[in-house]
């Protein structure tokens, strides 16, 4: 696949949008756009980071794997950053299994050409603490949201993180992986998305999602999804 010969656009990936322009053109000529195809594994757990993936349409899900096979999702990334960039701190395998939620399309990055455009001090190593930060927040939350709060609240969270991400009211996505994400049975999927259908809040059709109204969805969630948000825009404004 042809590389960049230009500026990174300002639209698209937010992280790469937020560097000054000196900074975007070092990093284009390394970058390719790809696809993301729905349930593409980006890194298996323990497999190697060889590429930097910044989104800029679509969702990629960081998920836990059991011994006995049943998963959760522990966090998730879409336009606002980029997965694969905390290798630049030495650990070259993924713990966890990276894989697309929602299909879309962004752009990578070779982990060697990414490790040399970060270098400590430099505009990008600056951005990627800050955001750094952000997500061990949203990882964390997660923990305690997925201990604390129940299955219809966590599930209305993770519409509204979705939500926020994709920028549109519509996206494609099956009962089953977000039992997967929820680390639920699709059973208790339904149990929870029936009501919020039949009350007009979303609508789903053959595997795809329409947000109807976002501030009683947003009524029905946990305090996670806003306090994650909150310290994104804080150390992301």
């Amino acid at each position: 696949m042809a590389k960049i010969q230009r500026e990174i656009p300002v639209s698209g990936n937010h992280l790469l949008a937020r560097l000054p322009p000196a900074d975007q053109r070092r990093l284009a000529p390394h970058l390719e756009p790809v696809p993301l195809a729905f349930s593409q594994i980006l890194y298996p757990p323990g497999g190697p980071v060889d590429f930097v993936y910044f989104p800029e349409h679509g969702v990629v899900s960081v998920v836990a794997v059991m011994a006995d096979k049943r998963t959760i999702e522990v966090g998730l990334c879409g336009r606002e950053g980029a997965v694969g960039a905390a290798a630049v701190l030495g650990d070259p395998t993924s713990p966890f299994r990276v894989q697309v939620q929602v299909a879309g399309d962004g752009m990578r990055i070779g982990i060697d050409a990414f490790r040399h455009a970060s270098k400590a001090g430099g505009a990008m190593h600056r951005l990627l603490a800050r955001y750094h930060a952000a997500f061990l927040t949203q990882t964390a939350q997660s923990v305690a949201c997925n201990g604390l709060h129940s299955v219809r609240q966590r599930c209305c969270r993770w519409l509204l993180m979705t939500h926020d991400r994709m920028g549109a009211d519509v996206f494609d996505l099956t009962h089953e992986f977000l039992g997967m994400m929820l680390g639920v049975r699709r059973a208790s999927v339904s149990e929870v998305l029936n009501p919020l259908q039949a009350d007009g809040l979303i609508g789903y059709e053959r595997g795809r999602f329409t947000v109807h109204d976002r501030s009683r969805l947003e009524d029905q969630s946990c305090e996670c999804h806003a306090f994650v948000q909150s310290q994104f825009d804080r150390l992301l404004p």
